[in-house]
């Protein structure tokens, strides 16, 4: 924060870490810079908080800040002499000072004040008398002379050509004063120099707010984002290049990726203004020499015509300015990122533009052999009919129409959304929706021009569309994009890929996904339950296709919540919700790892449940007879006492004979229990007797 800022004298406050550190910058007699600080930096002069204050003054205000805050008093009463005049006088009105590289300048406001001779300047003016005035005086009003508006500055904006390395032009800033009408220059201007302060209090705020753009544009600015991104980085700087030196195309498809968007927004910030000027190519920079131009704000594109001439071929390039159609030749400058003709500048559309337009630019068009015309269709004129109109002649193109086009459906990732791009098919070439209605395809040495069904591809889309109401497009493209929440979410991959199957329309693009890698079959489950003493072993077989998983990965899916297991061939089983609710149980209560899980008996409610909802597809249950009667079960039949028996058992004594005897039939063992002298023996005792009776023998210990 700058608490105060005068007589050279700076004083700010700089925050870091929760402390705030006091910074003093003093500029001296000697024209250089006196610093104080607390922070504690005993390595370098310059601490880092000295740093930041200095970074900030000469980024807001240049490089000449300091001498804009000096005490200029001295200076500023020798300008006021010439007039008779000092700063003790009011000069409301009558003067104003104003500071070009620094150093204060005088502007007459009132017209009606006149220089004094030399010698009467340094005289100090003599003090008026304020006469006292009688009761019956009539006091007339002072005669004010008129304020006079003070002359309007206005900043111009010059498109120099006379430079000639790439990109073939430099972009200067003009000042001077306008006419009252703001439509012209009535004096002379002079060149700004972007790189050092400039008092934007003489401008108007349209002419201020295009400063900073401007200095953005400068070459300098242009060196340092070559500087950072080129393959030289950090040494472009030291690089000697000459004008007449022809940059690399990576170069200059850098310096055109920096300055296309910058251009794009000056050319609608100075479109309406009357200050845009153009100097020519070998001209000096005067006044004289600058002229008024137009600036379109309709971003243009290039067009080809493909054309056979004798054995040769032929490509040229064209643009359509304002329904006039120009060769690329006819550019009044040598420059392939602006395009001049009749005294109005053009921008091209797209930075792609510029670099294609770049290969055309000394003789308007390509000149291909008839032995290299197959190859360079294929590689270089085809791939221009994507983005480009390309008009045949027509003895190299004949029309088609073709028949429903063929549809497919490309997978994709971006973040955590898959991406669903329709892939339209004609005669073999692909296209996106969207786009040009013909698609130009070869033919030998001759072109076919496919009418395409956009009709028909517009319901593909819409039908692919309807199939989840949170589809998204991503910018407004031709594609539709899912979260991959929402793809797992109630089986939707599923229903994706059987609408597709029904529609015949191929999905692929799973080889190349990462985080959405989708094995398209459904899990296949087969669980063979067998009954034991007091537990079920189940056997569980898991599919996906041909791909085998085994219980760990269930279960560990189950723990971490997720809807799919890793397969072996690296591709994701989706474990449908439906699937989950009806096993996921099973594999929580039963222990096993491979493909054995063990149930206890206590857990007869999982057994029960899948019985329920068995699927002679998805479950083979096998179980002995004791299952049936545990599902049968209501209560322990009361078999009938031995006669020799009756008096002796006690009621509770006979229930623990009857469920003994339960247990022996459904296979379970089981433990008496109860407290010393109750009887647990002749329980026991009874129900043996019983049996050796049933069975006619007995083995016992």
């Amino acid at each position: 924060v700058i608490e105060s800022a005068k007589d050279e004298v700076v004083k700010a406050v700089v925050t870091l870490d929760g402390t705030d550190y006091r910074v003093v910058i003093r500029k001296n007699e000697e024209r250089n810079f006196d610093t104080s600080c607390e922070y504690p930096d005993p390595g370098h002069p310059l601490c880092l908080p000295k740093v930041i204050v200095f970074l900030q003054l000469l980024k807001m205000y240049g490089s000449y800040y300091f001498d804009t805050i000096r005490n200029w008093d001295k200076e500023k009463n020798k300008l006021l002499e010439m007039y008779g005049f000092s700063l003790e006088d009011d000069l409301k009105g009558k003067f104003e000072f104003t500071y070009k590289e620094g150093k204060p300048f005088l502007r007459l406001l009132d017209t009606t004040i006149k220089r004094i001779s030399p010698q009467d300047a340094g005289r100090t003016k003599p003090k008026e008398v304020v006469m006292p005035t009688a009761a019956n005086t009539v006091e007339l009003p002072a005669l004010v002379p008129e304020n006079i508006e003070p002359p309007a500055q206005r900043l111009g904006v010059v498109f120099n050509f006379n430079h000639g390395s790439y990109p073939g032009f430099a972009i200067d800033a003009i000042s001077g004063e306008g006419n009252d009408a703001g439509t012209a220059y009535i004096s002379k201007v002079e060149k700004l120099d972007l790189a050092k302060f400039v008092n934007l209090e003489l401008y108007n705020e349209n002419d201020k707010q295009l400063i900073a753009p401007l200095r953005k544009m400068q070459e300098s600015e242009i060196t340092k984002y070559l500087n950072r991104n080129s393959p030289f980085s950090g040494i472009w700087e030291n690089i000697i290049h000459h004008e007449e030196d022809d940059l690399p195309e990576e170069t200059k498809a850098l310096m055109v990726e920096y300055l296309h968007p910058k251009l794009k927004k000056l050319f609608a910030d100075i479109a309406e203004s009357a200050f845009v000027f153009q100097l020519g190519e070998k001209k000096s920079f005067k006044t004289d020499n600058l002229k008024n131009i137009g600036i379109v704000t309709d971003l243009i594109v290039p067009y080809f015509r493909v054309e056979q001439g004798g054995k040769d071929y032929t490509v040229e390039c064209w643009v359509k300015l304002n329904g006039q159609h120009v060769q690329i030749t006819d550019n009044d400058i040598s420059s392939s990122v602006l395009f001049f003709h009749n005294e109005n500048l053009y921008l091209w559309d797209k930075p792609e533009d510029v670099m294609l337009v770049d290969k055309f630019l000394t003789k308007g068009k390509m000149t291909i052999t008839k032995s290299n015309w197959q190859e360079q269709l294929r590689s270089f004129v085809l791939p221009l009919t994507k983005q480009y109109n390309v008009e045949f002649s027509g003895s190299l193109i004949s029309e088609v129409k073709d028949g429903d086009p063929e549809k497919r459906v490309l997978l994709q990732e971006k973040g955590d959304y898959l991406v669903f791009q329709p892939l339209f098919s004609y005669k073999g070439f692909e296209t996106k929706p969207g786009g040009k209605d013909q698609l130009i395809i070869p033919d030998g040495d001759r072109v076919l021009a496919v009418h395409r069904d956009k009709e028909k591809e517009t319901v593909f889309l819409n039908k692919l569309e309807a199939l989840h109401s949170n589809f998204i497009r991503p910018d407004g493209a031709e594609q539709l994009a899912l979260k991959g929440t929402d793809v797992l979410k109630n089986n939707w991959f599923f229903l994706f890929i059987d609408a597709m199957k029904d529609l015949k329309v191929p999905v692929y693009g799973f080889e190349a996904l990462k985080n959405f890698r989708f094995n398209t079959a459904k899990p296949q489950t087969k669980i063979h339950l067998r009954s034991n003493t007091d537990w079920f072993d189940a056997r569980v077989d898991i599919v996906f296709g041909d791909q085998k998983v085994t219980i760990a990965d269930v279960k560990k899916a189950l723990a971490n919540r997720q809807q799919f297991v890793q397969l072996n061939d690296g591709t994701l089983g989706i474990l449908p919700e439906e699937w989950i609710k009806k096993y996921s149980l099973l594999f929580r209560v039963g222990e096993g790892k491979q493909n054995q899980l063990k149930l206890s008996k206590y857990h007869m409610s999982v057994i029960d449940e899948l019985h329920d909802n068995r699927s002679e597809e998805e479950l083979v249950i096998k179980l002995e007879e004791k299952y049936d009667t545990l599902r049968g079960f209501n209560k322990i039949s009361e078999i009938p006492v031995p006669e020799h028996l009756k008096s002796i058992l006690r009621p509770y004594q006979e229930h623990g004979f009857y469920w003994l005897n339960y247990l022996q039939e459904i296979g379970w063992g089981g433990i008496l229990a109860d407290d010393m002298g109750l009887g647990k023996t002749v329980q026991t005792l009874t129900f043996l007797n019983y049996y050796l009776r049933k069975n006619g023998k007995l083995n016992a210990l």
